[in-house]
């Protein structure tokens, strides 16, 4: 991608127990500012977000998922209805970023509605608005709308008249066929309004919803929890792909048997390869006793009569080689995300978000691995934890913490002092409060005891 595409703020609207919610990257306030000669000072590419099992932290890469997918020009899934909150039967979504392209900055807010309507979800209405950096006065122009739909109907008169009566029945045919995709992403949609736009003066319109689809389709990777069953299960191991080879770019996810040996195409197989290697690169280098290898290579044919290879990919220790599923979850965990760690440190329009980073790794190497990735990483990482020591490590900006208040799901700390601990900080306005939303549900000790009590001699 020649462009580069940033996340800068996530607002959130009717997504599980987040009524509302909004979540800034550190540089955001800053960039709003427009008092900058160099945009790219201000990055701060880690995002920690932190708070109470069931407080929202995950919903923020779920929602996220439901944005790329959008973006993508995929319908919703099918499973939407398990996310959008159950009282008001909607959900609001609005997503910030920062495109620079060359010289030219911008500011690009993406607004989509999906509503309840006849007991499907759908997506009901849509906005990209834009505002452009005068680096001459160091501001921000005011900002305009790109375009605007509502229920399969373009409702910005200017850009309505641009378009052919044609063509506007074509697409509110489409987004009739489809009212679970996009208006505006949705492929056949999309390639219809480029076309047509081609010529009459909207080639930002058209940038902009090219590079929002590119971006959603390869610069937005989302690892949620769930990755980590097989792995718990000690069956698969999901390796997280993304490889740019040349002028294109491989991505995705490819599962690696750990009982037994793998087969696959060729041309997978060869992919697979470089990615083991880039893994053992990294792996090497964060555990210094341990290597990542394939070995037992053999050719076969598959059953679709196509030659492929049968292989396992085994860790090596003391130059002996050790099956994966004797490796401890922490040492999988991280063999399954460091491809797409290393595609965040490398690319500056990425962003990573991997729920519960935390999980089996061993809390100073964690620390170590967010202060490399704030320090020196290109692209964005956004993560959530129960683990604390990333509060030792990282600036309290950089740190969103949940709420009990369904409408102000997330908010930085304030009042504190350069000397302050944060880990020590966040304790204490846990226990004595001092912000400006309550942190904790408080739970009493002497209730938790006498419910375990009540619970054990309840069918004696």
């Amino acid at each position: 991608m020649n462009n580069l595409v940033r996340i800068e703020q996530i607002e959130i609207n009717g997504i599980k127990n987040i009524l509302h919610g909004e979540v800034a990257f550190q540089e955001y306030s800053e960039i709003l500012k427009g008092d900058f000669d160099d945009i790219r000072s201000t990055f701060h590419p880690v995002l920690g977000i932190y708070g109470q099992n069931g407080s929202g932290k995950s919903a923020v890469l779920e929602t996220t998922k439901i944005l790329k997918t959008i973006m993508s020009g995929e319908c919703l899934p099918k499973n939407i209805d398990q996310y959008i909150n159950n009282e008001n039967h909607e959900a609001n979504l609005i997503y910030t970023f920062l495109f620079i392209h060359e010289t030219n900055m911008q500011l690009v807010e993406y607004h989509v509605k999906i509503e309840l309507e006849d007991g499907n979800f759908n997506i009901t209405s849509e906005k990209l608005l834009s505002k452009s950096y005068d680096k001459d006065k160091k501001k921000w122009k005011p900002q305009v709308i790109l375009i605007q739909t509502d229920f399969g109907d373009i409702t910005l008169k200017k850009l309505k008249n641009k378009i052919s009566k044609d063509l506007l029945i074509e697409l509110r045919v489409v987004k009739d066929m489809q009212k679970d995709a996009s208006f505006i992403f949705y492929e056949r949609n999309r390639n219809s309004l480029i076309s047509e736009l081609k010529d009459k003066n909207e080639d930002y319109l058209i940038k902009t919803i090219e590079v929002l689809n590119i971006f959603a389709q390869t610069g937005l990777i989302i690892i949620e929890n769930d990755v980590m069953g097989s792995i718990n299960m000690n069956t698969f191991m999901p390796i997280s792909v993304y490889l740019p080879v040349k002028d294109s770019l491989k991505l995705g996810e490819i599962p690696v048997n750990i009982l037994e040996p793998n087969e696959m195409p060729l041309a997978l197989f060869h992919d697979m390869e470089k990615i083991i290697q880039q893994i053992d690169l990294v792996i090497s280098a964060i555990i210094p006793s341990l290597n990542i290898q394939i070995i037992h290579k053999k050719e076969q044919l598959l059953k679709d009569g196509s030659m492929g290879m049968n292989f396992e990919v085994v860790s090596v220790r003391n130059a002996k080689f050790i099956p994966l599923k004797y490796e401890s979850e922490g040492i999988k965990r991280i063999i399954s995300v460091t491809s797409s760690l290393i595609a965040a440190y490398n690319n500056n329009s990425l962003c990573l978000m991997i729920d519960e980073f935390d999980s089996g790794i061993y809390e100073y190497l964690l620390g170590e691995l967010l202060e490399i990735m704030n320090e020196s990483a290109k692209g964005q990482f956004v993560f959530t934890s129960h683990n604390l020591r990333p509060l030792e490590k990282l600036s309290y900006k950089s740190i969103i913490f949940t709420t009990v208040n369904p409408t102000n799901r997330f908010i930085r700390l304030t009042g504190v002092k350069p000397n302050n601990n944060i880990r020590d900080y966040y304790y204490t306005n846990i226990m004595l409060g001092g912000q400006s939303e309550q942190l904790y549900e408080e739970t009493k000790n002497y209730e938790i005891k006498r419910a375990f009590r009540k619970a054990g001699k309840l069918y004696e």
